[in-house]
């Protein structure tokens, strides 16, 4: 069964982990909310948002998921309903986190009394609290991982496994701004609306929620800026090894390239060159010449251009 349901005396909860038949059958009979919001827990991931109505709100919120195999953020959905008496959750795909909170409120009575003791805003704001909170062991996840990095970068690694890692977190940290920048304007939001069941109270907790956010924002810009300034630092390394490479092999070329002419001369069919018949002058020749490109190469290193 997709629906399962947590009452109080004052109180009710209802946890929906499927978008099936059987759900939206529950809310239209059960609710009458609008038609438009029972759309959108139908249609696929949306950017967060809250929508206002006379007797409930509409809320839909997202929540990181840390892959350990593929070192990448996936989005969790949940959808809300939330109003005098009762708060509807309602999950995309089956969420560990929401499961294992629900059925803590469910099987502990002291976490039942604390969550559930007031209204179903303090109740909403105790599920986000303890959501938002899971973002941390990700951060400092994220934020080790660049240390690791900007190590390896500066004592000599740079390679394309290292461009690789930081596009991958580049990526993190884009979906975790496109996740959290909204929902800081939507817990804003919260903390202004006045309905019998959001209060002065459960204003200062939604505060609260919404500072929690700002400083994961500027923590993430930080990460941001970091993994800019590493990639543009690999990439300058990167291309200043490659530089090397091609100088020493366009050393290479040019010094070659005198013995390439005088090998030339005298392997054609000609009479009359000089020293032609003395194989000593000739071996001298070449001699001279890598005597003159060794002494080229010792300058231009001197002067640092190799």
């Amino acid at each position: 069964m997709s629906i399962k349901k947590l009452t109080t005396d004052k109180l009710t909860w209802v946890n929906i982990d499927q978008v099936n038949d059987e759900a939206l059958t529950y809310l239209k009979e059960q609710y009458n909310f609008h038609h438009l919001d029972l759309e959108d827990i139908q249609g696929e991931s949306q950017t967060p948002k809250l929508d206002t109505y006379k007797n409930y709100l509409f809320l839909v919120v997202q929540f990181p998921h840390w892959n350990d195999e593929t070192k990448s953020i996936s989005t969790h959905e949940i959808d809300v309903f939330i109003g005098e008496g009762f708060l509807i959750t309602v999950q995309h795909t089956k969420s560990r986190d929401i499961k294992n909170f629900f059925y803590r409120c469910m099987k502990k009575k002291s976490i039942k009394k604390e969550w559930m003791r007031g209204t179903s805003g303090y109740l909403l704001y105790s599920l986000l609290e303890a959501l938002f909170k899971q973002m941390q062991p990700i951060l400092n996840k994220i934020g080790k991982e660049l240390n690791n990095i900007e190590q390896d970068v500066f004592e000599g690694e740079q390679n394309t496994e290292i461009v690789k890692e930081l596009a991958i977190y580049r990526r993190n940290i884009l979906s975790l701004r496109r996740m959290i920048d909204p929902q800081r304007y939507l817990m804003a939001n919260l903390s202004h609306i006045r309905k019998p069941f959001l209060n002065e109270e459960t204003s200062l907790y939604y505060d609260d929620i919404n500072d929690y956010l700002n400083k994961v924002w500027a923590i993430i810009d930080t990460y941001r800026d970091t993994i800019q300034g590493l990639h543009v630092t690999v990439e300058s390394l990167i291309t200043q090894r490659t530089n090397k490479v091609i100088s020493a092999l366009t050393v290479i070329s040019v010094g070659l390239l005198p013995f390439t002419v005088l090998a030339s001369i005298y392997g054609m069919n000609i009479t009359g060159l000089p020293f032609a018949t003395n194989p000593l002058w000739v071996w001298g020749m070449f001699g001279v010449l890598a005597a003159l490109l060794g002494v080229v190469i010792i300058v231009m290193r001197t002067r640092k251009w190799l």
